[in-house]
């Protein structure tokens, strides 16, 4: 027969999967996070930008299209990860995906994806379209959570 062994209540506790993440990131210093934030934003929008002039391109319109959705949505992604230097990952997800805004989020995140895929597919240019359209009202609905009274706003806007 053996004792029940007893745990160490000063003993560091086990490190969990956030921890661990989070610990792969550095520690940066306030300017650092600016500078890393201006950056990431920049190329977004810039990469967002030039995916709307690639609508004005002489190419034929199904490319365009393609281009478009393709560098539109890379530039959202990076324009995301942007946050991530001023308030850090783990703050960042956590905001993300709180009660209030989880579903908006997965949802928008998930219409950049569909997006993409439908840019880099080649189907017909109305669908990636209404995938751009969904994406981007998916986009406001998420942000104006961020808004004191935001989504009741775009509701009496509609209504």
């Amino acid at each position: 027969m053996s004792l029940p062994t007893i745990q160490n209540p000063f003993a560091p506790a086990q490190p969990t999967f956030e921890d661990e993440m989070c610990s792969m990131c550095p520690s940066m210093t306030y300017q650092q996070r600016l500078i890393g934030f201006c950056i990431c934003c920049g190329c977004g929008y810039a990469l967002s930008f030039m995916g709307t002039l690639m609508l004005l391109s002489k190419d034929p319109w199904k490319k365009r299209v393609t281009n478009f959705a393709i560098l539109y949505v890379f530039g959202n992604f990076i324009a995301i990860a942007a946050t991530g230097f001023l308030i850090g990952p783990r703050r960042q997800c956590k905001k993300m995906f709180s009660k209030t805004r989880r579903f908006a989020c997965i949802f928008w995140l998930l219409m950049l994806v569909v997006t993409f895929a439908l840019g880099l597919s080649g189907v017909d240019v109305g669908w990636v379209l209404l995938a751009l359209f969904i994406q981007v009202c998916a986009g406001i609905w998420y942000s104006a959570s961020y808004i004191p009274y935001g989504r009741r706003m775009i509701i009496k806007l509609f209504q």
